[in-house]
């Protein structure tokens, strides 16, 4: 039967003890029944020395034992704990394997683990699932809107565009850098100069309108700046009106009939 960490220490407290106790009930032995004073100091003197040489030998095995089985106790532990705080919850921990290596006290700390390990990843799971839910549910309100949206952040990357600006623009893509990518004028000299000022500032701009040839009609931009949970600005976001692609006109023969 193999014995537990405590039980070791226990063990080797009680030796150190009962030899404390034998040696006591020699040196009480040896008083009592002592003739020669000569010999009697010579046999105490021997027990003590046999007696602490005992207790040296059992110490330095507490003293070296402990470290060294807290230490392999604890590495694997400090292992899984440092995975963890790195965000990797998929670890696999081998229950079986740990019963045969780990003491019972430590085991309970490891089953412990696992299922703090299950619950971060159940949660995640369900995390991940209402990211992926709502990130869709914004993208398809944006995509339903009359309005062109770029979402960008602090550098300048755009995080999400929807159709309404790529079908007018098509040099705007969503892996563009709006900051270091050259544009054609109409983009180059109104979009790009209005977000340009917004990200330098770090704060909304002003309504603005510009004539767009292809469209034949202006447009107009609004914007908006994204903080993080501390106030700190993320990025901002640019709406785009009326861009619209309008029906034609009937003519008069088409109305007349």
């Amino acid at each position: 039967m193999k014995l537990s960490f405590t039980s070791k220490i226990r063990i080797i407290i009680i030796l150190l003890f009962t030899i404390s106790l034998v040696q006591g009930l020699l040196i009480f032995q040896m008083v009592g029944d002592f003739n020669d004073p000569d010999a009697l100091k010579m046999d105490i003197q021997n027990t003590i020395y046999i007696t602490l040489f005992l207790q040296f030998i059992l110490v330095m095995i507490l003293f070296f034992y402990i470290p060294v089985f807290l230490h392999k106790a604890f590495s694997e532990i400090h292992q899984i704990l440092t995975d963890i705080t790195r965000g990797n919850y998929s670890i696999d921990i081998n229950i079986g394997d740990f019963e045969t290596r780990v003491d019972k006290e430590f085991l309970a700390v490891i089953l412990s683990i696992k299922d703090v390990l299950k619950a971060f990843l159940n949660f995640d799971k369900l995390k991940k699932e209402k990211i992926v839910e709502h990130h869709n549910r914004i993208i398809s309100i944006l995509n339903l809107t009359e309005n062109g949206f770029i979402l960008l952040d602090l550098n300048g990357n755009i995080i999400y565009i929807n159709d309404k600006v790529t079908d007018v623009f098509t040099s705007i893509s969503e892996k563009t850098n709006m900051l270091e990518t050259n544009f054609p004028p109409e983009v180059e000299n109104n979009l790009k100069k209005y977000i340009v000022t917004i990200l330098k500032s770090q704060t909304k701009q002003a309504f603005q309108q510009f004539f767009i040839p292809s469209l034949k009609r202006h447009i107009g931009l609004k914007s908006a700046i994204v903080r993080g949970p501390d106030g700190e600005v993320k990025g901002a976001i640019v709406a785009i009106s009326n861009l619209e692609k309008k029906k034609p006109e009937k003519s008069k023969e088409q109305e007349s009939s």
